[in-house]
């Protein structure tokens, strides 16, 4: 619960960003109707290609800071940066900060 709702707003900030900077990139005054929706079509293109290099990256930091700001050993799989922590039992059925995680196997991060 938590998780999709920073996913959700660093998602919403991202996207907000890319069409204010698509916005931003089509800022002049167009000649004719045709060269408006040629720039809208243009500012939507940037606008989309943003979202979709970014929203990888700020979902990749958001794992990063939920999975290691905790203690070691407090969750199941998690713990602080730049130290090794073992899971010394299987997962629980409940387990999904890896998307598909084996069930038959001991992980360990750092």
């Amino acid at each position: 619960m938590i998780l999709e709702n920073v996913v959700r707003a660093f998602a919403s900030r991202t996207l907000v960003a890319a069409l204010g900077l698509a916005l931003a990139f089509s800022m002049t005054v167009p000649d004719s109707r045709a060269e408006a929706n040629t720039k809208a079509d243009e500012a939507y293109q940037i606008a989309y290609e943003a979202y979709l290099y970014l929203y990888p990256l700020v979902l990749m930091d958001v794992t990063r800071r939920q999975m290691t700001n905790v203690q070691a050993g407090k969750v199941f799989g998690r713990g602080p940066a730049n130290s090794f922590t073992h899971a010394l039992r299987f997962p629980p059925a409940a387990f999904r900060d890896v998307i598909r995680p084996n069930f038959d196997t001991l992980y360990s991060s750092a």
